[in-house]
Order: C-alpha cells, then sequence, then structure tokens
C-alpha cells in the first residue's frame, strides 16, 4: 500500500512521511531467512544421518566427529536464522500498525485543517466594531466554537502522531536490540575471519600502498646507477621489499591478491640477500689482500714515495695543457665511464671500489700469485652480483608492466574511490594478457 505524498503531512507540521518504511520489504527478508533456515535444518539432517551410520568406512570415527561439530555449528546458524526470522517479522506487524494508526492521524487532521485554519474577520485598529443583529452574533459564537473545537482536534492529531512516532522508534530499538542479541550464541567469527574481512575492506589501498614500494624501489635503483658515488642502502630497499610482500601476502590469502606477486617479492628479496652475501665476500677479500700488499710495501716504502711523486708531478703537467674545453670532455668521459662501471658492477657502489682494489694490487704486484688470484675470485663475485642483481630488476620492472600497476590504474581512474578505498582495476596500465590470466588462476582465498 502507497504511502500519502510528502506535502500532504505539512497539515501535521512535517516535511515528509514520519513513519516511512516498507513492512512487505521486512516481511520478505524475514521470509528469505525463514527458508534459509529450513535449508539449513535439512543438512543437519543430514549431517545426523552420516554421525549415525554403521556403513560409513575406514574412517568413521573422524567422519562422525567432523559431522557432529559441523552440525553444532549449523544449528546454532539455523537459530539465529530462525530467531532474526521472527523478530524482522514482528517489527514488520509492528511499522505496519504505527504506519495504519499515522493515517488515522492525517485523516482527522486534515479534517480539522479547513475550519482551524478558517480566517477570522476582525475590524481595523481603531475602526468601530460592526453591528450585528442577534443572529448573525449566534452564528459568529457557533463558528468560533466550531474553530476552537477544531483546532483541538488538529492539536490532538498532532500530539497522536508525535506518540506514534515515539512507539515506532521503541519498537525499533528494541527489535533492534534483540536481532544483536542472536550474536552472543556462542557462533562467532575465528580470527582468521576478521583478518579476512579486514584485507577484503581495504584490498584496494594495500593494493595501493605495495606497489608505491616497488615503484620506489625501483626509482632508487635507477637513481643510483646514474649517481656513481651513491649507494643505496640495502636495509633501505629490504624495508621497502618485505613491506610490499606483507601486504601481497595479506591480499593472496584473501583472496583479493595473487600468489605470483608474492613469488615475485619473495625472488627480489632473495636476489638482495644473495647480493649482499656475495658484498661481503668481496669486501672480505679485498680487506684482506689490501693487508698483505701493506705489508709487502713495508720494505719499499722510499721506492715508491718517489714514484708517487713522479706520477703527480706527470698528472699536473698534464693538467696544465689542458684546455677548458678537453677538461669538461674528460669530466663527461670519467662520468659516463663511472656509470658504465657501476652498471656492469650489478649497480653496487661498493662492489665498484673493492673490484678497483683488487685490479690496483694485481698490477702492483703483477709476480705474486695471491693477487692475480683475489682478483679473479673478486670476478666471479662480481658476476654473481651482477646476476643477482639484474635478474631483481628485471623480475621487478616484468611485474611491473607485464602484470599491470594498480597504482597507475588508481591514476587512470582518476582517484576514485579516494585514499581510504582506491579502485584500482581497470586497463589503464600496460599489462600483458597472457600474464593477467595467469594471476587471476593463482588467485584464490585459502582456508574458510
Amino acid at each position: 500500500m502507497s504511502r500519502p505524498p510528502d506535502y500532504e503531512w505539512a497539515v501535521l507540521d512535517e516535511s515528509e512521511d514520519p513513519v516511512p518504511g516498507e513492512p512487505h520489504d521486512v516481511r520478505d527478508e524475514a521470509a528469505r531467512l525463514g527458508r534459509m533456515a529450513g535449508t539449513i535444518r535439512d543438512q543437519i539432517t543430514l549431517l545426523k544421518a552420516i554421525a549415525g551410520d554403521d556403513n560409513v568406512g575406514k574412517f568413521a570415527d573422524k567422519l562422525r566427529e567432523t559431522a557432529t561439530d559441523l552440525q553444532d555449528g549449523l544449528d546454532k546458524v539455523a537459530t539465529r536464522y530462525e530467531h532474526v526470522s521472527g523478530y524482522l517479522g514482528n517489527w514488520a506487524d509492528d511499522l505496519d500498525q504505527c504506519q495504519a494508526d499515522s493515517l488515522k492521524a492525517l485523516a482527522k487532521a486534515q479534517t480539522a485543517a479547513p475550519t482551524a485554519n478558517a480566517a477570522q474577520i476582525k475590524p481595523m485598529p481603531g475602526a468601530p466594531a460592526p453591528h450585528l443583529t442577534p443572529e448573525e452574533q449566534q452564528h459568529q459564537a457557533a463558528a468560533d466554537r466550531a474553530r476552537h473545537a477544531a483546532q483541538g482536534e488538529l492539536h490532538d492529531a498532532k500530539t497522536q502522531l508525535a506518540g506514534i512516532k515515539h512507539h515506532r522508534d521503541d519498537r525499533a530499538h528494541f527489535w533492534m536490540q534483540k536481532i544483536e542479541d542472536t550474536e552472543h550464541d556462542g557462533l562467532k567469527d575465528s580470527r582468521w575471519d576478521s583478518f579476512k574481512d579486514f584485507v577484503h575492506e581495504h584490498a584496494g589501498l594495500i593494493k595501493v600502498l605495495a606497489d608505491i614500494c616497488t615503484w620506489i624501489v625501483t626509482a632508487l635503483v635507477i637513481v643510483s646507477l646514474f649517481i656513481p658515488g651513491l649507494d643505496i642502502a640495502t636495509g633501505l630497499l629490504a624495508g621497502l621489499m618485505l613491506t610490499a610482500l606483507l601486504g601481497h601476502t595479506a591480499l593472496a590469502l584473501s583472496g583479493d591478491g595473487s600468489w605470483i606477486d608474492v613469488g615475485l617479492d619473495i625472488f627480489a628479496i632473495a636476489t638482495l640477500g644473495a647480493g649482499t652475501w656475495a658484498k661481503g665476500i668481496l669486501e672480505g677479500s679485498t680487506d684482506f689482500a689490501g693487508g698483505i700488499a701493506k705489508g709487502l710495501r713495508a720494505g719499499d716504502e722510499g721506492l715508491q714515495g718517489a714514484d708517487k711523486l713522479l706520477s703527480e708531478g706527470a698528472d699536473l703537467a698534464e693538467g696544465a695543457d689542458q684546455t677548458a674545453a678537453a677538461s669538461v670532455w674528460e669530466s663527461v668521459s670519467n662520468y659516463g665511464r663511472a656509470v658504465g662501471t657501476k652498471f656492469l658492477a650489478g649497480g653496487e657502489k661498493e662492489v665498484v671500489e673493492n673490484m678497483e682494489k683488487l685490479r690496483s694490487l694485481a698490477e702492483e704486484f703483477p709476480n705474486t700469485r695471491l693477487f692475480p688470484n683475489a682478483l679473479a675470485r673478486g670476478t666471479s663475485v662480481l658476476n654473481s652480483v651482477r646476476f643477482a642483481n639484474g635478474a631483481a630488476n628485471i623480475v621487478d620492472e616484468f611485474g611491473h608492466w607485464a602484470g599491470g600497476s594498480d597504482l597507475i590504474n588508481w591514476i587512470g581512474n582518476g582517484f576514485a574511490g579516494g585514499p581510504a578505498h582506491p579502485e584500482v582495476e581497470g586497463d589503464t596500465s600496460p599489462h600483458w594478457d597472457t600474464f593477467g590470466r595467469l594471476k587471476e588462476l593463482t588467485t584464490a582465498e585459502v582456508g574458510s
């Protein structure tokens, strides 16, 4: 049954329907929950049959135990649905009654309003009162009594409506409390369920934050390649990678992300660890070789000092002959060689420095097998660093472009959803469709 339009309630000083709602929809929901409870009860009957069956086979005890446990949980669910269904049905009845009473108050007000609001003829200020015949005075008195009575009826209708609204609110609160109390039936969501719900709710934000971490790592690595004297702190890179790994793992566990992203993060962290390990070995070898070289130099300090002075003098003389243009070109060439050397060293400044020391020592002591051997071992370690960092960078870029970037998608969507719930779905970032489908296949919720 449709309710009167909002403007009709103005007679009761209401700008809109004071008792809105759809009792029919509430009853439909109550019926739906009742049907769900019935379906669950049917499943409980089947579980009881399984638990009592003597022919269930080799795993009878375990199967009966599981069926019994599941039966107990489903019984609580069915009971909750049944209670909520009944409460909603009762609320629909109360709401229906309140709406019917509000219509009575409206009809009463609409009947009284024309008389209650009738204009009363009064003489102008300072004008003499009109002379009325006895019959006219009786008519005026009757009109005044009718108007006052109608005003009383209108006031009573407004008071009646206020009581109806109060009763409606009281019953709504009562049934709401009843529904909330059904949560205290011992049927609780596990911590795992709460975790998944949290990740589901904030999946977009977690995706963007994890993607930002990987983009920062990419930017730092690229910038460090073009600044020969800069070495990015391993701890900073590891922290960013670990943050991305935690975010992608949470998304994969909840079914909001792909396990491929987790695998790519683990690979990146593993290669970072391998590079750090290799740098440690190279640094140790360089320090050891440097210590041996220091001892060998001790007996020939005078000659070494003279050679150094001659070398510095030659450099000064050569520098004096250089033109300004040649000096600039030499600086550019030196920078290019430094960038190239660092790139070939896997982007690690420490590796470049240690390899230069080993080469210098091998040239300084060509007749000593120790230093050429140390240089050869250092070259092997250098190749390990190159492989580790190169593989990590390739995997990182592959993840950004082949799998699509959540950050780029969010930007491409015009930052839709806002910072708290960004919308990261879309085709605004480059991606490889085959890899995207593979990520979809490896996206599945873990546990229940």
